[in-house]
């Protein structure tokens, strides 16, 4: 215990830790010697004096060693792999999984839960009835080799000190620091045996990146350290400025996936963000001849339908009922209280803050504010108007969906909040 004083002084005097230093550290956290109160202290001084690519690197492996590592077998390369560092409504690994499996890729994804003012792919998931994440490695094999996609839990036995250090991240405001994120992703795509990933680095007020400025730079510390390792890495950027799509809530964005899939839809936002990523996926593990011809390719699977059979037979393979999700979501007035608000004046939209839209689906109970929170499936918002939209006096703008037990002081609230995201 008290060595583990000594390494939180030295880094919060800005000295660099060394690998023994930070696998002492992560081992004695992944096996509780080191209590939550002490690591949290020690992510608090990395946040404040940041980590070195050295250090960055360390962390990365101290990590993929505290637990098991799959290696997959070579019939089952490319193993493609994707990632974001965090968005408000992003959504995309619930389309982009599926349009790859039907494109002849094989994605094997593990997926977080929901991280700050930003939501988890596997609470989204989870809202769909029967939907089981937590797979062991032989399920997850099987289902790729048979369905070409899985979306899972982070398996126990695999990098077990990054899934405690995820959850108590969150709980402790320590998030959005570089050095972190990066071996958190890494460490978790290395170890699951990914051989070429596409991280979506985002940038914006509803990002974790301010600037596009620090997004590349991120980027390309990114890039750097995976070299280190053996996985050929894409990072490409996003814009995080308002949120992606209309829906913001876990089991909105599962419904605004499917409706876009049953849509054939490829003009959407959510579509075409999803072409471009996996398009650089596709090239980058050579299994289409340029990005362009990779993104066409994916669009395609979404206009033949083969895209919306794929994501049909991924949710089945993994326990999901879409029939029981639909009515669930015909009850979504049963469960919530919906709250509209309207334009108050004619004029053309000039903002819609993906920040506020996030922070206000959290306090509605889609996120967590501690770790052992459980999330709300059902509320969230869902936006009626994007940036450069005109409107008039009265159109319907968004609409939020509040917990049932909700006041009208607290509705109110909640409409205050989402005038206040949208500007005119």
């Amino acid at each position: 215990m008290a060595g583990i004083v000594r390494l939180i002084e030295k880094k919060r005097e800005g000295a660099e830790l060394t690998r023994a230093e930070i696998e002492r550290a992560v081992r004695g956290y992944n096996h509780g010697s080191v209590p939550d109160y002490q690591m949290a202290a020690l992510l608090m001084a990395v946040c404040w004096r940041g980590l070195s690519r050295s250090e960055t690197v360390h962390l990365t492996r101290a990590l993929v060693e505290s637990g098991e590592r799959w290696e997959l077998p070579p019939e089952l390369h490319p193993a493609l792999d994707k990632h974001s560092t965090g968005g408000v409504g992003d959504k995309a690994t619930l389309m982009l999984a599926p349009m790859v499996a039907a494109a002849g890729g094989r994605m094997l994804k593990m997926s977080g839960r929901g991280l700050a003012h930003t939501g988890g792919t596997i609470d989204k998931l989870e809202s769909i009835p029967g939907f089981r994440a937590a797979l062991t490695r032989d399920e997850a094999l099987a289902q790729l080799r048979r369905v070409g996609c899985v979306v899972m839990s982070q398996s126990e036995g695999l990098v077990s000190a990054e899934k405690k250090l995820y959850a108590l991240r969150d709980a402790t405001g320590t998030v959005p620091q570089r050095g972190l994120i990066v071996s958190s992703i890494l460490s978790k795509k290395i170890a699951a045996g990914a051989t070429h990933i596409v991280i979506d680095v985002k940038h914006g007020g509803g990002a974790f990146f301010a600037t596009e400025q620090e997004a590349r730079a991120f980027a390309a510390e990114l890039i750097a350290v995976a070299a280190e390792f053996g996985p050929q890495v894409a990072a490409p950027l996003s814009a995080m400025d308002e949120p992606l799509g209309r829906a913001v809530g876990n089991a909105l964005e599962v419904q605004e996936v499917w409706e876009l899939l049953r849509a054939r839809d490829t003009d959407s936002e959510v579509t075409a963000l999803c072409a471009r990523l996996g398009g650089k996926l596709l090239a980058l593990a050579g299994l289409a001849q340029s990005e362009d011809a990779g993104a066409e390719r994916l669009r395609e699977v979404v206009r033949s339908g083969a895209a919306e059979a794929k994501f049909g037979e991924f949710i089945a393979a993994q326990g999901g009922d879409l029939g029981a999700f639909a009515e669930e979501m015909e009850r979504l007035g049963e469960r919530t209280q919906r709250v509209v608000v309207k334009a108050q004046a004619d004029g053309t939209v000039s903002r819609v803050d993906a920040l506020a839209v996030g922070k206000l689906c959290h306090r509605l109970g889609a996120g967590r504010t501690r770790k052992e929170d459980e999330v709300n499936p059902w509320v969230g918002v869902v936006l009626w108007v994007k940036r450069g939209d005109a409107v008039r006096r009265g159109d319907a703008l968004a609409e939020a969906y509040a917990p049932a037990e909700w006041d009208e002081a607290q509705l109110e609230w909640a409409a205050s909040e989402m005038l206040g995201a949208v500007a005119l």
